[in-house]
């Protein structure tokens, strides 16, 4: 785990380097240099890579005429564990514990959880970061004994958590919530000798006897680790499927109804499974869920680097009204039963005071809110929030702006250079930004750079590193045009507008969505074992909604069946 770790952080500094990238000393950094990101993206808002995948392999591009390169496969490579007692995340922690404890709001137990390093997988929630260790054994600790306190500290908190008023009747009800089934006679016997424990250390009280009852069950691997036991290919049990669907769609145990359905065989077949999951998706939970899968595949939330120091524009309410914007963005694609499509092609956008000025948009609203863009400008990565995290101060970020397409759009993957060029220098007169990038990468002997990352990139020219909207670059024409090797043959586009309507009518970018959501969903890399499966989705993509291919993916034997890993 840590040899692909230091490996992703290798990677990617080289690729930074290789991309002629400016430093930014100051980015929220690994150890070894790379900047924090989705799935290890580099600098502010760069793309990211799976650090299991490797550094080894590149695009397979040989030298010769832009656009003459073999098309971009998907990338499979990757390590999954297929663990079958997958721990919860923190999130999934605190959710789970204000649930099954009654809690009037969070509890904010969690905030001081270790984090789950980024860079090494592409989500934070893959079970290779979900681990339990000296520090992780610390906190579970010290939150069970605090979350104890707060549901038993008062008249009115016991009342919420439980109306049972004996040792067997709590023991029974909490520890069905906590553990997610019901126990058996066995657990039930060896929890009420906990509670009475609790009153002998503790003095008499009905209080003390649940407190460490709560204490030793969230402690529990029954509570800390959702699982899947027993041999591999068979169905999961009604419990077990409740609790995936839940901790993955709501992000919380289930809840009571759902555990009561479970155990009277209403989740028995995959019609009650689906209508279950609807269900979900209609929560409001759900779409904090997937503004969460789409935030760490498109990273809008990071720190500003030193590149952006001296620009008036650059300010604490331009980032907090970026984020709004672009979690605001992403939530109505979801409810409003949109997919893909929409995220490359929509012209809906959500623009404030600090926004409007970057899209030239007079007057600016007073708070940030739903406007029509222009046809000029279309999906997300036409919007600011992509184009100014993708930028160097006032000048376009060219590379890390194609690299974030070829990545996370189109699952491919950066290969490591032969050697480690300067940063691009200063503009020289009658050159532009295209021109300048040209003579640095084409040094580097890779057709990648030319034939991929930068024929993406360049097609954003006309904006700056501020999402501004530009005609000319140093006093000259800029030049939008490019050639792309899609895995469906080789596509002419003039601009960003007709680049991303082709990307939306691509199945590369289908699968490639449908595999982040099969990642993020199983918690696991997806490999070319998955490849069959995920093409399937690729499709219900490609024509139906995000929640049409959530409900896809929860009907499929990938998410129903215990997974051994064998091919």
């Amino acid at each position: 785990m840590r040899n692909s770790i230091k490996l992703g952080v290798a990677f990617l500094s080289l690729v930074a380097a290789a991309c002629g990238k400016v430093g930014d000393s100051n980015d929220e950094r690994e150890p070894g240099g790379a900047a924090v990101g989705s799935g290890g993206a580099s600098g502010h808002g760069n793309p990211s890579t799976s650090g299991s995948a490797g550094a080894a392999a590149s695009f397979g591009a040989s030298a010769g005429t832009a656009g003459s390169a073999e098309p971009v496969a998907t990338n499979w490579l990757g390590s999954p564990i297929y663990t079958r007692v997958a721990r919860l995340t923190n999130s999934q922690w605190q959710h789970a514990v204000t649930d099954i404890l009654r809690l009037a709001g969070p509890s904010n137990l969690a905030k001081d959880f270790e984090l789950a390093a980024k860079g090494a997988t592409d989500f934070t929630n893959n079970e290779q970061l979900l681990f339990v260790g000296a520090r992780q054994f610390t906190d579970f600790e010290a939150a069970a004994e605090a979350a104890a306190a707060l549901a038993t500290g008062s008249v009115s908190a016991l009342a919420a958590l439980s109306s049972e008023t004996t040792a067997a009747g709590f023991v029974r009800v909490f520890g069905k919530r906590a553990f997610r089934r019901p126990l058996t006679a066995d657990e039930e016997m060896k929890y009420q000798r906990v509670f009475a424990q609790g009153e002998s250390l503790y003095g008499a009280g009905f209080g003390n006897g649940a407190s460490l009852v709560i204490r030793a069950m969230l402690q529990s691997p029954q509570f800390l680790y959702r699982s899947e036991l027993g041999p591999a290919g068979e169905p999961l049990n009604a419990h077990e499927l409740a609790s995936k669907l839940s901790f993955w769609l709501l992000d919380t145990t289930p809840s009571d109804a759902l555990l009561e359905d479970a155990g009277s065989g209403k989740l028995d077949t995959i019609e009650e499974l689906e209508d279950a999951a609807r269900q979900m998706l209609e929560d409001p939970r759900a779409v904090s869920v997937m503004r969460d899968f789409h935030a760490q595949l498109y990273p809008w939330d990071l720190r500003w680097p030193d590149s952006f120091a001296g620009v008036p524009e650059y300010t604490d309410a331009l980032r907090a009204e970026i984020a709004e914007s672009s979690s605001r963005f992403f939530d109505q694609v979801f409810t409003a039963g949109h997919g893909l499509r929409e995220i490359l092609t929509s012209n809906h956008a959500f623009i404030g005071p600090n926004l409007a000025p970057l899209y030239g948009l007079t007057p600016a609203p007073g708070v940030v809110e739903a406007r029509t863009l222009e046809r000029s400008r279309i999906g997300y990565f036409m919007q600011v929030p992509f184009l100014l995290f993708n930028g160097m101060g006032r000048d376009p970020d060219s590379i890390h702006r194609g690299a974030a397409l070829e990545l996370n759009v189109l699952c491919g993957l950066l290969s490591v250079p032969a050697f480690v060029p300067p940063p691009l220098p200063p503009l020289k007169p009658n050159q532009t930004n295209r021109e300048r990038v040209s003579a640095l990468t084409d040094s580097c002997g890779f057709s990648c750079h030319r034939d991929h990352v930068n024929a993406l990139g360049f097609a954003f020219e006309n904006y700056d590193g501020l999402g501004r909207e530009r005609q000319t670059d140093n006093g000259l024409p800029v030049d939008t045009s490019g050639r792309y090797s899609l895995t469906e043959g080789v596509e002419d586009f003039a601009d960003a507008t007709e680049l991303m309507t082709i990307l939306a009518g691509s199945n590369q970018a289908h699968v490639c969505y449908a595999k982040k959501m099969t990642s993020y969903a199983l918690q696991r890399d997806i490999v070319e074992r998955d490849a069959p499966f995920v093409e399937t989705l690729a499709k219900v993509s490609g024509s139906e909604s995000i929640k049409e291919l959530v409900i896809s993916l929860v009907k499929a034997p990938a998410f129903r069946l215990r997974d051994g890993g064998s091919p």
